[in-house]
């Protein structure tokens, strides 16, 4: 039995936790898209599934547990999507994976680097190549990537990052020269700075009070991109008509110096 049985628009949400990720499907789901939260920690996904169905509707969200390293997986969970919600019509690969401490390429041991290209380039290839044919046979569909200040520079320490980025940046590219004229709307979001969530936001105001700057929390939109901000910026270039489709775009915080590093 569909789980979707208004056959609402279908979005598909790779790397779903708080922030970024968490932001748009709950922005998306407020235009009436019905949404599938995708990512590996099941306990952060079945709690932003409930929240978006209490306050949007039942059936509005409804999850899948994916490791997108792998490529079976990834086919199996695109399957299940199909077969509960309908076709994708927006895919936004937003998984993404780096150290916060970071290391030399020497330091960087050869299982994480290939676990990080996984998750930041090979798993957005396989999830496009799942929605690529539904929205081909429609003519139209979008397909969103999260990318990175490392996307357009490999700075020290983040060996085991960048070159994911930067191929995710190719393949957004390769998909929009192959199949934009056909009806499909590929963008990379460049992500340049830091943004408010669990992880990466209380990493940043730890070093504020280490350096003595606690006071930048007052005004922490200066500094930090706030993810209900950057969900907006991916229903812009969503709802852009298609004379004026944006093929990257680049984002900051106000105080942030343009492509710095983190």
């Amino acid at each position: 039995m569909s789980l979707n049985p208004q056959k609402t628009p279908v979005l598909a949400v790779v790397g779903v936790g708080p922030g970024i990720g968490e932001a748009v499907s709950r922005h998306f789901a407020a235009q009436g898209f019905t949404v599938a939260l995708i990512a590996r920690t099941e306990s952060k996904l079945r709690d932003i599934q409930d929240s978006i169905n209490a306050q949007y509707g039942s059936n509005r969200a409804k999850y899948y547990v994916t490791d997108v390293r792998d490529e079976k997986t990834v086919i199996c969970t695109f399957s299940d999507i199909r077969s509960d919600l309908g076709p994708v019509h927006v895919l936004i690969y937003n998984a993404g994976s780096r150290r916060l401490r970071q290391r030399n390429i020497l330091e960087t041991p050869s299982e994480e680097f290939d676990s990080f290209v996984r998750i930041n380039l090979f798993g957005a290839f396989y999830a496009s190549r799942c929605v690529l044919p539904d929205m081909l046979t429609a003519g139209a569909g979008t397909i969103l990537f999260t990318g990175a200040t490392a996307s357009v520079r490999g700075s020290p320490g983040l060996g085991g990052f960048s070159p994911g980025k930067f191929g995710l940046r190719a393949l957004s590219q390769m998909i929009t020269r192959e199949f934009q004229e056909k009806g499909i709307h590929a963008a990379h979001v460049i992500v340049d700075g830091p943004v408010e969530s669990d992880i990466i936001g209380e990493y940043v105001r730890k070093r504020w009070e280490k350096e003595g700057a606690g006071d930048k929390v007052n005004e922490k939109d200066r500094y930090l991109m706030q993810p209900k901000d950057l969900a907006s910026v991916y229903w812009y270039l969503y709802t852009q008509p298609r004379s004026t489709w944006t093929q990257e775009l680049d984002v900051r915080a106000q105080r942030e110096a343009m492509f710095s590093k983190l």
